[in-house]
């Protein structure tokens, strides 16, 4: 049966190329139903775009980075705070400390069909989007059809992974519960590259310190630095249909490909599946590592996955989901 497609507007990722030539403005803070559209933001100081205690915003088909310098965690590309119902799509991020940042905000944040390179941290921050404390509200969330580039090398005539530290989680959901009626979803992204430096960095992790609700669903992934993708707290959290290829000699640092296990003392509750997956793992001691259930969150579904899956092979990436065409 075929994958359901998103359901944000449709229309391609763009690239460094198809996205250049914008006119070029300064940071924006981001007024009420604001629609930021066509234009390259850009600031030597701070986030790029600031959407703060307002809702019902829509950022799309502009570049957005560099923003501020490197070192300082508070120069995201779209940093939200106390908002809701922010939409961003089809935009450029680079340059970036975190692309995108939500905290102490509600539902829906829909980040879909943009594409993200050079996230350079510091740590906490250094994730293409984290949701911190994100709950509440009218619609479930989406990060769909996002690609995020963390691989060294030019492509689209710009350098990638030019950063000291880099990428942590491509994907974070930190205390960041669903809606149980219309999961969060984590869908049809393409997730490459990792941290320089840490050793504690995935593709992405749900119920990270507590959360669930959770679809993560077709996305893939290679070689990003320590785990795959994760389930570390929370409850009805599902990671299905998704590819993982990770190999020792690609990656800064592998571990493992995909995980369960409650971390940090946050409650694991339950309610989670693991179906029909496939992983290929040769971690950094030169062992096939594909799965690890550490037992500690309640009841896991398990079924139909493909551990130690050899067919797989880092062109995976470059193949484009047809939902995000």
């Amino acid at each position: 049966m075929a994958a359901p497609a998103p359901s944000a507007s449709t229309g391609g990722t763009p690239t460094p190329i198809t996205i250049a030539g914008k006119r070029v403005v300064g940071q924006i803070t981001a007024q009420a139903g604001q629609v930021i559209e066509n234009v390259h933001v850009t600031t030597t100081s701070g986030s790029c775009i600031v959407v703060n205690g307002v809702s019902n915003v829509i950022i799309r088909n502009s570049e957005i980075g560099p923003c501020g310098r490197p070192g300082d965690p508070d120069t995201q590309g779209v940093e939200i705070r106390n908002a809701s119902n922010i939409t961003i799509q089809r935009n450029v991020i680079h340059d970036v400390s975190s692309g995108v940042y939500a905290v102490t905000s509600h539902h829906p944040i829909i980040m879909d069909r943009n594409y993200v390179y050079n996230v350079r941290g510091p740590l906490p921050r250094g994730q293409m989007i984290q949701m911190n404390n994100v709950s509440g509200g009218t619609d479930g969330s989406k990060v769909t059809c996002n690609v995020s580039d963390a691989a060294s090398g030019t492509r689209y005539g710009v350098l990638h992974n030019n950063v000291t530290d880099g990428i942590e989680d491509h994907i974070n959901m930190f205390q960041s519960p669903g809606l149980a009626g219309d999961r969060t979803e984590i869908a049809y992204n393409r997730l490459r590259g990792g941290h320089k430096i840490s050793t504690s960095g995935s593709g992405f992790v749900m119920g990270d310190v507590g959360g669930g609700h959770v679809n993560a669903h077709h996305n893939t992934l290679v070689n990003v630095a320590n785990v795959g993708a994760g389930i570390a707290g929370g409850t009805n959290i599902s990671i299905d249909d998704n590819r993982i290829y990770q190999h020792k000699d690609q990656a800064p640092y592998v571990n493992l490909g995909l995980m369960v296990w409650g971390q940090a003392g946050a409650a694991c509750t339950g309610g989670h599946t693991v179906r029909r997956n496939r992983v290929w793992t040769l971690n950094s001691l030169g062992v096939q590592n594909s799965y690890w259930n550490a037992g500690n969150c309640a009841d896991v579904q398990q079924e139909g996955n493909v551990f130690a899956d050899s067919s797989l092979t880092p062109d995976i990436y470059d193949e484009i989901p047809s939902a995000c065409n």
